[in-house]
C-alpha cells in the first residue's frame, strides 16, 4: 500500500524521483514525477508522441523553470518543441539572456563580447532521436527534463544557475511514432520477444529511421529540405549555444560512444574543438564508470561531413557532439555475447553522459562561453586572411533562379549574403572546376558571400568546391583498402552546393566592391496578361517545372517546341511550352495565369503563332505532350531513401499526383493505370523476386514495349541493365584487381564525390539545360557501357574523359578511368516505349537542386517523345 501511496500521490521527495535518479537526488514533490503522468516507469515502454507532450505540458504548467516553445510542425502535423530550462532567476530574465547570446555570437558588432561571456549562462543543446528507431534518446530526455524541472538537491541547482539547457525532445516525431507503433502492434502481455528477427524488432518497411518522406533528418542541416530541420535550425540561431549534443543509437550489440569523434576532421572546424572533446570525454569516461560501464571513442564516427546533428553546430562555433547507445530495438533484444539490451540500459547509458554534459558544462561556464567567442573571432579572422585561399565566393544570379534559391538557402543557414550593386571585374576568380585564377567579369545583381563573418567556417564548408582530406588519412585508407579492411568513409565526401544547385561560381581571394547586403531572397510578384492564341514559358526553372506539372495534373493540353523561337521581343529557348486556347476549353486563361502565379512562373502571352524567328508555332514539329500517369515503386526491396527522395521531389517540388505501388501490384495488372512506372535504387535479384520472378519481370517489360516509360534510379538502373534486363546499355563486369597475380577484387565504391559529365542539349530530357558540362554525383561502384551501334540521342548524359572527371569528393585511383565517358542518363526506344536509367540519384536528399531538372524531364517528357 506505501508503493501504491507513493506512486498516486507523489506525496513526498523520498517517492518523487525518477528510472535513473542517482543516490543523494532530491525532488520537489510538486513536480508531477514521470510515473504519475506517464503511467509507468521511463525506460519501461516507448513513450509516443501524444504522450510526450501531454508529459512536457504538465510539467512546464507547474514549474517555474521550464518554458516551452512550439518551433514547427512536421510533415504530419506534429508538433516540434524546444524547451528551456534554468533556474528562476535565470528564466526570468530569459530574453535578456537570449540577446545577450546573440551579441556574443556577433563580436564584429559587440566590443564589450568578453564581458557579456563573464555574465552569460553556458547554453546546452540537446537533441533526441533524429532517427526515429533510435528512439531511447527520447526516454532519456524526458528523465532529464524531470531531474531539472524538478531536482532540489545542490548539484542540480548549480547547474541551473550556470546553464540554460535547451532540450529538443524529439527531433523525428513522424518516425518515432512509427517505431513506436511498429512495437505497440506487437506487444502482449507478456515480455516483447527479444529474437532480432521478431517482427517488434524487425519493423515495417522502410524502417522509422527516417522522416515522412523518408529522408535521413541527420543529413538535412544545411540541406534544409524538411520543416523539422528548417524550425530546429531558426531556434538554434535565435539562442546560439555554446554546447550541443545529439543522441543517437548504434548496433545493439555494441556499448556506447562518446567523443572525440574519429578522423577525418573537417578543416574548417574551430581550433578550440578538440581540447574540448578530449575534457568532455575525460568527464563522459568519468561518469560511465562509476557505473561500470563499456563505452568507445575515437572510432566509428566521424564529422567531417557537415550536415550531421553535431557537425553543424561545430562549424558555428559550438562544442558539438555525438552519443550513440547501443540499440534495444523493439525494447529488449538478445545480443551476441548472449546479454539481452533493454529499452531501460539504452536510456540509462544516455541520461547519464547529457547529464554529465549539462553538470560540467555548468562547472566550465566561463572557459566554454570564452572559447565560443574565441571561435566565432576565429571564422571572421580566417576569411580576412583568405584562409584555404579564399575571401569570398562569388556565384551568378541567373535567370532560371538557381542562384537565388542558393542565395536564400545560405540566408537560412544563418550565412550574411551580398549583392554586387554594379558590375565589376573580379581579377583573381578561379572558377569552380577550374585550377588557375582568372579575370572574370560579374553583373550586377550576382551574389558574393564573404567568409570573413561570423557563420563563415560554414558558409566556407558548404560552398567551397572541395573539401580537404587529410592525405595522412588517405593513405592509410589505401593501406585498409589492399589488406581488406573497410574503409571509414562515413557518408559522401562531397556536397559543394554551387555544384549541386548548378550555379556558376568562383573563389576570389580578395573582396569585390559595391555591395550591399541581403536578408532575404523575395521573389518577383509576376502578372500574366491574356494571350488572344495561347501562353508560351520556358523550361527549366523549378517555377516552370511547377508550372508545367501544375497544367498536366489539371488537363490542360501543352505543347513542346524542340527548337529555339522567337516571337515579339522574346526569344524562347529550344523545348518551350506552349499552350493553345483554342485546343483548351474557354477556363484557360485564367487557369494559366492563376497556376503561373502560385508556381512563380514567368510566362509570355502570345498574340498569334506566327512566329519572327524559327519555326512557327502550328507547325508538326511543336508536339504535344502526354499526361502522365505516373507509379512510384515501393515496399521492399526497394530503398526508402531513393523512394523518398523521389516522392518528395514530385510532392513537394513538383507538385504532380502519383501513385505508390508495391512489386506485387506491377507484376499483375497494376501497371494498366500508368504510362510511368519510376524504379527507385534497388537490387535486382531482390526486385525479381518481389515481381514474382521471369513473370513479373516480363510483365513490366511488355509495359514498356506496349507504349510505357520506365523510368530507373540509381541502382535500379543495374536491374534494367542487367544480362536479362530490356536494356541495350549493360552493366560493366570487369573489375581491377588487387595484385597482379589476380587476387581478390578492390573495392571501388566510390564514397559520395562528385563528377563532370556533358550533355547532350538537343535531347528533351535536357531541355532548360543550356550548360554542356555540369556536375552530378556519383555514390555507388556501378558503370554502364555503351554499345558499339551507339544511335543519336541514347546516351544522354556521359561522364567527363577520366583527366577532367573529378570535380570534388573522393575517388579510388583506378575508379576515373573506369568511369570516364560511360552513360550518366541513358534513355533508349523500346517497341512503342522508353527507358529512361539514370546511374545515380538525380534528386538526392532534395541536394542535388541541379540535376533535378533531368528528373523532372523524364517524369514530365518522358512519354512523348
Amino acid at each position: 500500500m506505501r508503493l501504491f501511496l507513493c506512486v498516486a500521490l507523489t506525496a513526498s521527495p523520498l517517492c518523487a524521483q525518477h528510472s535513473f535518479s542517482s543516490s543523494g537526488s532530491t525532488y520537489d514533490p510538486k513536480i508531477p514525477t514521470p510515473r504519475a503522468l506517464l503511467g509507468y516507469e521511463i525506460g519501461e515502454q516507448f513513450t509516443s508522441h501524444q504522450r510526450m507532450m501531454r508529459y512536457v505540458e504538465r510539467i512546464a504548467a507547474v514549474s517555474p523553470r521550464v518554458r516551452v516553445d512550439t518551433v514547427a510542425h512536421s510533415f504530419e502535423g506534429r508538433e516540434m518543441l524546444v524547451i528551456a530550462i534554468g533556474s528562476e532567476a535565470n528564466i526570468a530574465r530569459l530574453g535578456e539572456i537570449q540577446r545577450d547570446a546573440q551579441r556574443l555570437a556577433d563580436p564584429r558588432n559587440t566590443p564589450n563580447g568578453n564581458q557579456i561571456a563573464d555574465r552569460l549562462p553556458v547554453i546546452v543543446w540537446l537533441e533526441h532521436s533524429v532517427h526515429g528507431g533510435e528512439a531511447s534518446g527520447v526516454e532519456a530526455g524526458l528523465a532529464l527534463l524531470y531531474q531539472l524541472a524538478a531536482g532540489t538537491d545542490a548539484e542540480t541547482r548549480l547547474a541551473l544557475d550556470s546553464a540554460i539547457v535547451l532540450i529538443d525532445p524529439n527531433e523525428n516525431p513522424d518516425g518515432r511514432e512509427r517505431h513506436v507503433h511498429d512495437v505497440q502492434r506487437m506487444r502482449g502481455m507478456q515480455r516483447p520477444s527479444i529474437d532480432g528477427g521478431a517482427l517488434n524488432n524487425a519493423g515495417s518497411w522502410p524502417g522509422p529511421r527516417t522522416s515522412h518522406y523518408y529522408f535521413d533528418l541527420n543529413r538535412d542541416w544545411f540541406i534544409l529540405s524538411h520543416p523539422e530541420t528548417r524550425g530546429r535550425v531558426a531556434t538554434f540561431m535565435k539562442w546560439w549555444p555554446h554546447v550541443a549534443v545529439d543522441l543517437h543509437e548504434m548496433g545493439s550489440s555494441s556499448t556506447f560512444y562518446f567523443a572525440p569523434p574519429m578522423e577525418p576532421n573537417n578543416a574548417n572546424n574551430p581550433s578550440t574543438l578538440p581540447n574540448w572533446f578530449e575534457r568532455f570525454g575525460i568527464a563522459h569516461k568519468e561518469a560511465f564508470d562509476e557505473h561500470g560501464w563499456s563505452f568507445f571513442r575515437r572510432e566509428g564516427y566521424d564529422s567531417f561531413y557537415p550536415g550531421y546533428g553535431e557537425s553543424w553546430p561545430m562549424l558555428t562555433g559550438t562544442i558539438g557532439m555525438l552519443f550513440e547507445s547501443a540499440s534495444s530495438s523493439g525494447g529488449a533484444i538478445r545480443r551476441v555475447d548472449g546479454t539481452v539490451r533493454t529499452l531501460r540500459d539504452a536510456a540509462h547509458n544516455h541520461y547519464v553522459a547529457e547529464w554529465t554534459t549539462v553538470r560540467y558544462s555548468a562547472k566550465n561556464r566561463g572557459a566554454i562561453v570564452r572559447d565560443y567567442l574565441a571561435a566565432r573571432r576565429e571564422a571572421i579572422a580566417r576569411g580576412e586572411r583568405a584562409y584555404g585561399g579564399m575571401r569570398a565566393i562569388v556565384f551568378e544570379r541567373d535567370h532560371q533562379g538557381r542562384g537565388d534559391s542558393l542565395a536564400a538557402r545560405l540566408i537560412d543557414n544563418g550565412i550574411e549574403v551580398q549583392r554586387l550593386t554594379s558590375a565589376t571585374e573580379l581579377r583573381d576568380a578561379t572558377l569552380f572546376g577550374d585550377t588557375q585564377a582568372r579575370t572574370a567579369r560579374a553583373a550586377a545583381g550576382w551574389y558574393v558571400v564573404d567568409l570573413a563573418q561570423p557563420q563563415g567556417n560554414l558558409a566556407r564548408a558548404i560552398l567551397e568546391p572541395d573539401a580537404a582530406l587529410d592525405s595522412a588519412f588517405i593513405q592509410r585508407e589505401l593501406e585498409s583498402r589492399r589488406t581488406a579492411l573497410p574503409d571509414r568513409f562515413y557518408d559522401v565526401t562531397a556536397w559543394s552546393l554551387p555544384y549541386a544547385f548548378r550555379v556558376r561560381a568562383w573563389t576570389t581571394r580578395t573582396l569585390p566592391p559595391a555591395m550591399e547586403r541581403l536578408t532575404t531572397i523575395r521573389p518577383e510578384a509576376r502578372e500574366t496578361a491574356r494571350g488572344r492564341y495561347g501562353y508560351a514559358f520556358e523550361p527549366g526553372s523549378e517555377a516552370s517545372i511547377r508550372l508545367l506539372a501544375s497544367l498536366l495534373r489539371d488537363s490542360v493540353r501543352v505543347w513542346y517546341a524542340p527548337r529555339a523561337f522567337t516571337t515579339g521581343s522574346v526569344r524562347f529557348p529550344r523545348g518551350a511550352f506552349v499552350v493553345r486556347a483554342a485546343a483548351n476549353d474557354t477556363s484557360v486563361h485564367s487557369r494559366v495565369a492563376r497556376q503561373a502565379s502560385a508556381a512563380g512562373a514567368r510566362v509570355t502571352p502570345l498574340a498569334s503563332a506566327g512566329v519572327e524567328e524559327g519555326i512557327d508555332l502550328g507547325s508538326g514539329s511543336v508536339m504535344p505532350l502526354t499526361i502522365p500517369r505516373v507509379a512510384l515503386l515501393g515496399g521492399p526491396p526497394v530503398g526508402g531513401g531513393s523512394f523518398g527522395f523521389a516522392w518528395y521531389a514530385l510532392d513537394q517540388r513538383m507538385g504532380f499526383p502519383i501513385s505508390a505501388i508495391d512489386a506485387a501490384y506491377a507484376a499483375g495488372n497494376g501497371l494498366d493505370n500508368y504510362n510511368v512506372l519510376i524504379v527507385p535504387s534497388t537490387t535486382g535479384g531482390a526486385l525479381d523476386r518481389a515481381l514474382g520472378g521471369d513473370a513479373g519481370r516480363q510483365r513490366v517489360a511488355d509495359c514498356v514495349r506496349g507504349g510505357g516509360v520506365l523510368i530507373t534510379l540509381d541502382a535500379a538502373t543495374a536491374w534494367a541493365a542487367g544480362d536479362r534486363g530490356v536494356m541495350r546499355a549493360k552493366l560493366r563486369r570487369d573489375t581491377t584487381r588487387a595484385d597482379s597475380a589476380g587476387g581478390a577484387p578492390l573495392p571501388s565504391d566510390v564514397p559520395g564525390a562528385i563528377a563532370r559529365v556533358s550533355g547532350d542539349t538537343l535531347s528533351p530530357l535536357m531541355a532548360g539545360v543550356f550548360e554542356t558540362d555540369f556536375a552530378v554525383l556519383v555514390n555507388s561502384d556501378r558503370v554502364y557501357t555503351i554499345p558499339k551501334d551507339l544511335r543519336a540521342g541514347e546516351a544522354v548524359v556521359r561522364y567527363a574523359p577520366d583527366n577532367r572527371l573529378r570535380l570534388s569528393g573522393y575517388f579510388w585511383p583506378e575508379v576515373p578511368a573506369r568511369l570516364a565517358l560511360s552513360p550518366y542518363l541513358w534513355t533508349e526506344r523500346v517497341g512503342r516505349g522508353r527507358i529512361i536509367a539514370f546511374a545515380g540519384d538525380p534528386v538526392f536528399r532534395d541536394h542535388w537542386r541541379g540535376t533535378y531538372t533531368l528528373f523532372a524531364n523524364a517524369v514530365l517528357l518522358g512519354a512523348s517523345f
